[in-house]
């Protein structure tokens, strides 16, 4: 039975499709659109308490286990991943306590925004915790090393360290000349503790300098965000 507020599947959706001869209008229509105008994905480490990994619940999301990496926009789900560092920033983000079922609820350029914001929404300022953020624009690669798609890897809380260990190893590489997207680096997921028990982290490894046609795709990938801006300006 199609509900009130669905249509009806016509015949003629079924008909013949010749994609194949369709390629040289490709871009037609789409001048307009740019990095910009496209949901970036963002790089989710799941935990025990993450509603993606409940049975059961509303926000399940099927194969889902704590100490998985999942695509937010496609809910792709995996362990590890090779990808390239495209661009570093840190904003001011709130994040929805773990207890609460986790989730960010915005980012700001300053902690005094963070807060005006929460009390604008009416939100109760107890169930959030306001840090530090910083950002990676990665390139991830599939497993034969071709680009599939750019993403945003969040580093609040205690992958800070990580994400400073990173930019550590990426500034010893712009020391010999090789720019922050001239290095393929494999992002894993380990299991640490703390005070308030048991948790996954990412770790990060350098995997090789990007050849030549790799470092020419990563650098189109730049491009298309910030165009020919060097990276620490952008």
């Amino acid at each position: 039975m199609t509900k009130k507020n669905e249509l009806s599947v016509p015949a003629i959706f079924d008909g013949k499709t010749t994609v194949a001869t369709r390629a040289e209008n490709v871009g037609q229509g789409s001048a307009s659109v740019t990095a910009n105008d496209m949901a970036i994905p963002r790089l989710k480490l799941l935990q025990m308490i993450n509603p993606e990994v409940q049975p059961g619940g509303p926000e399940q999301v099927q194969g889902a286990q704590a100490g998985m990496i999942m695509n937010s926009v496609n809910n792709e789900l995996f362990t590890s991943v090779f990808l390239i560092n495209l661009n570093f920033t840190r904003k001011t983000v709130v994040w929805k306590k773990r207890k609460q079922g986790g989730g960010m609820e915005g980012q700001y350029d300053t902690e005094a925004e963070a807060l005006a914001s929460l009390a604008d929404q009416g939100l109760n300022q107890a169930d959030y915790d306001v840090s530090e953020n910083p950002t990676h624009l990665v390139l991830l690669l599939n497993d034969d090393g071709e680009p599939k798609a750019t993403a945003l890897l969040d580093m609040p809380g205690t992958k800070v360290k990580i994400s400073k260990i990173w930019n550590t190893k990426i500034q010893e590489q712009e020391d010999l000349g090789n720019p922050r997207y001239g290095c393929v680096w494999q992002l894993k997921v380990i299991s640490q503790s703390n005070s308030s028990g048991n948790f996954f982290n990412y770790a990060i490894d350098l995997v090789a300098v990007a050849p030549d046609e790799m470092y020419g795709k990563a650098q189109a990938a730049y491009n298309a965000f910030f165009g020919n801006k060097e990276a620490k300006a952008a």
